[in-house]
């Protein structure tokens, strides 16, 4: 990556409590399985638009085209529900906590907007079917998963429902110790009357 490019996405962000909360969880998945690196609770997020590598000037595009993301979506509420792995159980690569949601509702309203915003700013628009969910970890060794499936299974993070007010603008990092995430610009969702 030249300096001229950082490496973005655009995301929610959960509230401090609720962070402590999966930090908590986390730590006790992590006794039933040592081959997965654990996301930091302050690096835990829902990820609306990875952007990956982009030029300063796109970055100045990007938060042009964000200035205008309080006429598309409302605030919102999102209930945290199950559990899962990317792409599948047999062989996991990403552990991760499900979101549940109305596909009528503003998150997929917001997501879909960014998709045809960024259109002309050169990113594709997403081929998959957008599945939000929150990243817990990721797996770093092949082991027998199974104590932590059990695990998984047996002790169901409890549901907790989350407002999303605000979205952001993040630079990612890469470090030995994993991502740094800096905030570029946050903007409010606003409240129709």
């Amino acid at each position: 990556m030249s300096e001229n490019q950082i490496r973005c996405f655009i995301a929610a962000k959960l509230p401090d409590d609720l962070l402590g909360e999966i930090d908590r969880y986390t730590a006790e998945l992590a006794r039933h399985s040592p081959g997965i690196r654990w996301v930091k609770p302050e690096s835990i997020h829902l990820t609306l638009k990875f952007l990956g590598e982009i030029s300063l000037s796109t970055v100045q595009d990007v938060r042009q085209i964000l200035t205008g993301i309080s006429t598309v979506a409302e605030p919102f509420d999102l209930i945290i529900k199950g559990s899962g792995t990317f792409p599948n159980r047999r062989q996991p690569r990403v552990i991760w906590l499900g979101l549940e949601h109305d596909p009528s509702h503003s998150l997929f309203k917001l997501h879909d907007w960014l998709d045809a915003e960024l259109v002309d700013l050169g990113f594709e628009k997403e081929k998959r079917r957008f599945s939000p969910h929150l990243t817990l970890g990721r797996v770093k060794l092949r082991e027998n998963f199974g104590p932590l499936f059990r695990y998984l299974d047996r002790h169901p993070f409890p549901e907790r429902t989350f407002r999303v007010d605000k979205i952001y603008f993040i630079r990612s990092s890469l470090q030995p110790s994993g991502a740094v995430y800096t905030i570029i610009a946050d903007h409010g969702l606003s409240e129709r009357s």
